[in-house]
């Protein structure tokens, strides 16, 4: 079997109230601002063999809050602001538009999940979605994955969203840094790297 047969596992991750302060619509470079925990949990994902792919929606480019330029200006200022603590991601996608266009990619549904899946050769069935709102978990579900919501962001007032749910989250973690913690250990990515010698004495 050659590598392009083999599928990699991956962290779905959303943008605002996830891995960046949520500004409602943000539209400026200069209002990019991390969680101070961002970079580490993309470090511990990437080590432990995920690839880290960013999905979000943007409706606000459809409701005329900002535009595709803006976006791109906000984009490379997030990408600039993951480097400089030592970060990076493997791919960015968003949905530019509306619940009312029924666009595919946008969460929860899976056009931005499935496009990824093809340009990284991603096992979905393996991989996680993460953010702070029920379409973000939702979609790990329907991708085939499991899905966890964050309760940075609007992830606290979401929560209350979580009773109406017939699908409920895989976990809901308090951030992005505590679902990197989570996944990997319910991945079971360390148990299968513990040398044989050390696993009847180390517990689970």
């Amino acid at each position: 079997m050659g590598r392009k047969d083999i599928k990699s596992p991956a962290v779905f991750l959303d943008r605002d109230g996830a891995l960046i302060f949520d500004k409602n619509y943000l539209k400026s470079p200069e209002q990019v601002k991390l969680y101070s925990h961002t970079a580490n949990a993309i470090n511990k994902l990437r080590k432990a063999g995920f690839k880290i792919i960013v999905i979000t929606n943007q409706s606000g480019i459809a409701r005329g809050k900002f535009t595709l330029n803006d976006l791109t200006a906000v984009h490379k200022r997030f990408l600039s602001l993951l480097k400089e603590r030592g970060a990076k991601i493997d791919g960015l996608y968003f949905c530019p538009h509306i619940d009312e266009d029924k666009c595919v990619c946008r969460k929860p549904k899976t056009g931005m999940v499935l496009q990824a899946a093809k340009e990284f050769n991603l096992d979905l069935k393996k991989s996680y979605t993460a953010g702070d709102s029920v379409r973000d978990y939702l979609t790990g579900f329907n991708m085939g994955g499991k899905g966890i919501l964050l309760l940075t962001g609007h992830g606290k007032r979401q929560q209350k969203l979580v009773k109406e749910q017939t699908i409920k989250p895989l976990s809901i973690c308090r951030n992005i840094l505590t679902a990197a913690n989570f996944i990997i250990k319910n991945s079971g990515i360390l148990k299968q790297k513990l040398p044989l010698k050390y696993k009847k004495t180390c517990g689970k």
